[in-house]
């Protein structure tokens, strides 16, 4: 660690000793469960759509607005269901204008990935990378490819060339993801106190410092920093998985089990992925329900699966048979 990187480890800790009597759940933000964030993606697509309707032909609006329904999905606002559709046709009406371009490449990627087929994900992205290296979003959706097939190293070489090329620090959050996958835990503590120093006020920072701080067994500092990210995204479902199985970790058996329970409530009524509410059960030792909401995540195709293969929080269930047949259905590449 830099001497830079020390002196804000030291007081990024004493704050958090400092708020450790506020460390209790907002339940006005636990009901929210990211209403914010999603009324802005939404507003942002609609945005697209406004565009898309005065030019049916803009294909960069086209690509905004498919782009931004997959977003909405992959954090976990709305089912599958209720966005894909629309992102694939706008995306298919955007590639039948224009097949050869760097970002059409890419969303066709990302979409081969949602469909959980390896080949022609891996195939799209590396041409979106190969037609312009220089497009820093296509080579970090390509880092996650591999890093969900397992390929680290590779991942993290493109991972330094984006670094190499983003000297605003844009992917820090990306590259602590990566690190996470790869176990490299107190490089990403360290890279997630300086994304975090850069914008207090960012929800992500927080929630990948606080995965850093779970995997190092830091589980005081981990809740403490998620309480942080989950009041900062507004009660974001993906962030309160992290939460509760943080708490869940800690010891902290009740409040995980109140926010296990709320969530099965909620989902009766509302989209809730079904992943994040497992991390939850894993944290307090509920392994039995774990699993069935991981197999209605595959019935789902769920996107939140890509990375069963290399997320350290299935570790808990990486002997169970019933966790080892959802991974072998799912037919990932040899």
């Amino acid at each position: 660690m830099s001497k830079t990187n020390g002196v804000i480890l030291i007081c990024f800790l004493f704050l958090s000793c400092q708020n450790q009597e506020k460390s209790r759940l907002n339940e006005d933000v636990l009901a929210s469960m990211g209403n914010k964030f999603k009324t802005e993606f939404l507003h942002a697509a609609g945005e697209f759509e406004s565009r898309i309707s005065e030019d049916p032909e803009n294909i960069e609006s086209l690509l905004g607005f498919a782009e931004t329904k997959v977003i909405l999905y992959i954090f976990g606002f709305t089912s599958r269901e209720e966005t894909l559709p629309a992102a694939r046709e706008a995306f298919q009406t955007a590639w039948k204008l224009d097949s050869l371009s760097s970002e059409a490449h890419k969303l066709s990627g990302i979409f081969s990935l949602l469909d959980w087929k390896w080949a022609d994900a891996k195939a799209a992205l590396e041409k979106a990378v190969q037609t312009d290296p220089k497009n820093l979003n296509a080579r970090h959706w390509y880092s996650l490819y591999l890093s969900a097939m397992g390929r680290f190293e590779e991942a993290m070489a493109h991972s330094d060339t984006i670094s190499g090329m983003d000297p605003a620090g844009d992917y820090l959050i990306g590259r602590g993801s990566l690190l996470y996958f790869a176990r490299r835990n107190l490089e990403m503590r360290d890279l997630m106190i300086e994304a975090v120093a850069m914008d207090t006020n960012v929800a992500w920072g927080y929630d990948w410092l606080g995965m850093a701080y779970i995997e190092l067994q830091d589980y005081e500092n981990s809740v403490n920093t998620y309480y942080r990210a989950f009041e900062l995204s507004d009660g974001t479902v993906e962030v309160g998985g992290g939460l509760g199985h943080a708490l869940g970790l800690a010891g902290q058996y009740d409040i995980a089990k109140q926010m296990a329970d709320y969530y099965a409530v909620a989902a009766q009524n509302h989209y809730l992925p079904p992943v994040q509410r497992s991390f939850i059960h894993i944290g307090i030792g509920e392994y039995d329900e774990a699993i069935k909401l991981l197999e209605q995540a595959y019935a789902e195709h769920s996107w939140f699966l890509v990375f069963i293969q290399v997320e350290p929080w299935y570790d808990p269930l990486r002997n169970d048979q019933r966790f080892t047949d959802i991974i072998d259905r799912m037919e990932f590449p040899e």
